[in-house]
């Protein structure tokens, strides 16, 4: 892609998570009885909320899209699928290796067995958001 296109794709990007961040900032604001101070976590309620706010649906369906997303994302990379996000992110299955470990009660060695888990990876237009940029 050319430098101009690239330009043009982050500056759309940019555009977008500002309107994000100023729907992220008044479904904060009014909503779940903290008018003044928003909570320090922001959960499911708020998350349901900013769908119904922008999607412009009931509060039922809004849970609804929202569980579907979740379920759907969790069960494909339960698979080992890779979900993208673009702009957002990448969730993906990965495998750590058996090692070596020490108790710390104990002091003794122990082996600690192969797993998977899940992944996350922030996108580019995502990072700069959180940069400030």
């Amino acid at each position: 892609r050319s430098a101009a296109s690239q330009a043009n794709r982050l500056a759309h990007k940019k555009q977008m998570f500002s309107a994000l961040r100023v729907r992220v900032a008044r479904a904060s604001q009014g909503t779940r009885g903290f008018a003044t101070k928003p909570p320090s976590a922001l959960g499911k309620a708020w998350a349901i909320d900013l769908i119904k706010d922008a999607a412009g649906v009931s509060g039922k369906q809004a849970e609804v899209a929202y569980k579907a997303l979740l379920e759907g994302v969790s069960a494909a990379v339960a698979s080992g699928e890779r979900v993208t996000f673009q702009g957002f992110g990448t969730f993906e299955k990965t495998s750590r290796a058996a090692r070596n470990g020490v108790n710390p009660q104990t002091g003794a060695a122990i082996q600690i067995p192969a797993t998977e888990a899940p992944k996350f990876k922030a996108g580019t237009a995502f990072k700069m958001l959180v940069k400030g940029k």
